[in-house]
């Protein structure tokens, strides 16, 4: 992923001569493979697919039940250019690089005449020319058997516009450049912007599927498949050095991305005279290739950092530039087992009855990183690591059982239930971390800083059953009326709110007035309560009771009086109005429009409130199945309340119950979305289309505080698209067809968080200086398309 550039942030220029160089290559051998598979095919027109019935010979002349086959051919070849390089455009389709680009798909099929067991495959190919490539084949007989091969690429382009200090992005273990100036903040490090080399944040996904179905005699069937899929490439992570609340200093570090996954499911099914069954096991295993990223500290030796006293020594100096080394894990490897069984069967002409059930398991098991890496740390401990790994293990229980009915015409019901059970078996123990690679692990007895690195992990379960009801009847010819009722209750280990209850009523109608007016609108209210709210919880049960009964440490972490939005008790108002109107053959229009209002009602501190509405207009004109004339505008907007109250360690105590600490954040965003497009046949041979998209979106952030803290207004974010893109089709002759298509986008965006902040720009973090997309991108593709 690294690539050679110049190192200043001001002077960047960017090429890739090779993936050029492979587009142009694998155009060429397209064009001949298919030529010689041209004549290959020209040479035998007609072959023929056995059918199961016909005798030894295949020679259709002979043996009158062989089945002629048809053969369809369609291969794709041109060129396109893109005219400058933006991460957001190509983000997922290959197409975020300036310069010439491939145009290249094809289709081989064939399926022999009608018959009982018809026999057929298809080979096909989609943007060959391009990173987003995709490769499919599939071959089987109609009713009997299907084998399928599937296999794509898909990158994940998230920035061309990051930089690091770091010699060698991509790597698991980053090297600052010789010469490198440390210091306790940004400011003075005067070879930081000098030292700037790309490092581009990228991830292609590869998947390769290989499936299989098969009928067996006796209504029975079996299917299976097997997925292999890899995530290679780089992207960003946050790492921090430092112990306390003045002594961290971070840096965004560019993270190798080496995931490999591998996915297999296998089913047995049944499936006749009203009944159906199915066995099936399920397994996923996931490995990465880097344990660990290790990186070289930038900043010199800061205060704090090494012993646990206050006094400096030796292990300070160890901890900065040029000896400290901060390393984090990478994501585990770890695998997941699952055993389903389901079931149906019908009860008399009217009911049928639905269950099933899944057993699972998820393991994780890979051995612990030492408490440190730095060399100095280590020498200190005295608590070794409890065990060698994790051990971790999740038992999952998934039981759904449904009842539906319809004992009249008018009349049918629903009834269901739903448990779901995730039950944490990892062993719970004590760790006496040393936090951030910054100090040492000297057990100093009943001192608070020694006791608030003892820490217990927390092996969270949750067990959730869901009951719901609903029907529906038909009070007039064209009139529905529905209504329903839910019951949520959810239980929780190591949590604040150990059981919540959720009840929700639904009212629904739909109706008919003539044949082209049609409608519905969609009602519901929730609420959701528990048991008593111990936002405590958490920090009394994973630390020891000496630490948390120490009154500077009050028995808590967040404030007693902020809720967790999840399980915080809530009253939830919904509604949903669509209006369908068909005012002319080919004419149509349809109206949407949603609320949602979720009301924190018993929370003083956290999100108190927000609501979403929205509308959506579409309107169509379909004169035939050839030419077609659309528009739509949207608008959605979203508000959101949260309080909180700001509190010191040093103060913690006057701070929490200080109201001129409050602050308040009214959070809203409003998105406009407008698009309009036709394709129409202007002749026999000619096709024209354009589709034009408009959306603009702005983000506002209102805050105001108490008397004893301060703030100023944040500025706006945006965002603003306009895409047009134009398209022909131009049948030469037949068979032969010329395509055109050209589209320009232009993307406008302002985000704080990222705009004008370099590297150095924030004093204890070390930025990637990337920048809000902007830009505006022509694409013109042509190509040329053949059937034979």
């Amino acid at each position: 992923m690294m690539k050679t550039s110049p190192t200043h942030i001001q002077t960047r220029t960017r090429h890739n001569p090779h993936r050029k160089l492979l587009r142009s290559r694998l155009i060429t051998a397209l064009v001949a493979v298919f030529s010689i598979a041209s004549v290959a095919m020209a040479e035998q027109d007609v072959f023929s697919l056995e059918d199961e019935a016909s005798t030894t010979s295949t020679s259709p002349a002979t043996n009158p039940t062989a089945k002629q086959a048809e053969l369809h051919r369609q291969i794709e070849l041109g060129i396109g250019y893109v005219s400058r390089e933006t991460a957001r455009f190509g983000v997922h389709n290959g197409l975020d690089e300036q310069g010439l680009v491939g145009v290249a798909s094809f289709e081989l099929q064939a399926v022999a005449a009608a018959g009982r067991h018809a026999g057929y495959w298809l080979l096909s190919g989609r943007d060959l020319g391009t990173d987003a490539r995709s490769v499919a084949l599939q071959q089987g007989r109609q009713g009997t058997y299907q084998i399928s091969l599937d296999y794509n690429e898909t990158p994940t382009v998230r920035s061309h516009s990051s930089h690091t200090p770091f010699t060698n992005p991509g790597s698991d273990d980053l090297s600052l450049p010789n010469g490198w100036v440390p210091a306790t903040s940004t400011a003075g490090m005067t070879q930081l912007l000098p030292s700037l080399r790309d490092a581009d944040m990228e991830v292609k996904r590869k998947r390769l599927t290989l499936g299989y179905e098969q009928v067996l005699p006796t209504h029975w069937q079996l299917r299976s498949s097997y997925r292999n899929e890899t995530k290679d490439g780089m992207s960003s992570l946050g790492a921090v050095i430092g112990n306390s609340g003045g002594n961290p200093r971070a840096v965004l570090l560019p993270q190798p991305i080496d995931y490999h996954t591998r996915q297999f499911d296998a089913a047995l099914s049944y499936a006749a005279d009203g009944k159906h069954f199915e066995i099936a096991y399920y397994l996923s295993a996931f490995d990465q290739g880097e344990r660990a990223l290790t990186w070289q500290n930038p900043y010199g030796a800061i205060s704090g950092w090494g012993s646990d006293s206050s006094a400096a020594d030796a292990t300070e100096a160890s901890v900065g530039f040029p000896d400290g080394t901060g390393r984090i894990a990478q994501p585990p490897d770890n695998q997941f087992h699952q055993f389903s069984v389901l079931g149906g069967y019908q009860v008399g002409a009217h009911s049928h009855i639905n269950a099933d059930l899944a057993i699972g398991r998820m393991t994780q098991d890979e051995t612990f990183l030492p408490y440190t890496v730095n060399p100095a740390l280590a020498a200190s401990i005295v608590v070794p690591l409890p065990r060698d790994s994790l051990d971790g293990r999740i038992d999952t229980t998934l039981f759904n059982l449904r009842f539906t009915s319809r004992p009249t015409p008018r009349f049918n019901w629903r009834a269901a239930w739903r448990y779901d059970n995730r039950d944490n078996k990892t062993p719970r123990d004590e760790y006496f971390f040393i936090a951030g690679d910054s100090i040492t692990q000297t057990d100093a007895g009943s001192a608070s800083s020694t006791l608030s690195r003892y820490r217990r992990n927390e092996p969270y379960s949750y067990r959730e059953q869901t009951f719901s009801a609903d029907a529906s009847y038909r009070v007039a010819r064209r009139t529905d009326l529905s209504a329903g009722v839910e019951r949520r209750d959810t239980d929780r280990d190591y949590s604040e709110r150990q059981e919540s209850v959720e009840d929700t009523i639904k009212f629904g109608i739909k109706s008919s007035v003539g044949e082209r007016l049609t409608g519905g609108l969609n009602l519901s209210r929730s609420e959701r309560r528990g048991s008593t709210y111990h936002g405590e919880e958490p920090f009394l049960s994973s630390y020891r009771p000496e630490y948390t009964s120490n009154p500077a440490t009050l028995g808590w972490e967040n404030h007693p009086e902020l809720r967790k939005y999840y399980m915080a008790d809530r009253i939830r108002t919904k509604a949903a109005l669509s209006v369908n109107y068909l005012w002319a053959e080919a004419w149509t229009a349809s109206l949407g429009a949603n609320y949602l209002r979720d009301d924190y009602h018993h929370s003083d501190m956290g999100l108190t409130e927000s609501k979403m509405t929205g509308y959506t207009l579409d309107i169509s004109y379909t004169p035939d199945s050839e030419n077609m004339f659309y528009g739509f505008f949207s608008h959605d907007r979203m508000e959101s309340d949260q309080d909180g109250r700001a509190f010191r360690g040093f103060a913690k105590a006057a701070d929490s119950v200080n109201p001129a600490r409050d602050w308040f954040a009214d959070l809203r965003d409003e998105t406009d979305t407008l698009g309009v497009g036709f394709k129409r046949k202007i002749t026999e041979a000619l096709s024209l289309g354009a589709d034009f998209v408009y959306a603009n979106a702005r983000g506002v952030v209102d805050v105001t505080t108490g008397g004893a803290l301060s703030s100023a207004p944040l500025p706006d974010s945006l965002v603003r698209l306009q895409s047009l893109e134009w398209y022909g089709d131009y049948r030469v002759r037949p068979g032969t067809t010329l395509k055109a298509r050209y589209r320009i986008e232009k993307y406008q965006s302002r985000d704080w968080a990222v705009d004008n902040v370099a590297p150095n720009t924030l004093a204890n973090v070390i930025t990637l200086g990337e920048d809000s997309p902007d830009y505006t991108v022509h694409i013109i593709l042509l190509s040329v398309v053949t059937e034979f």
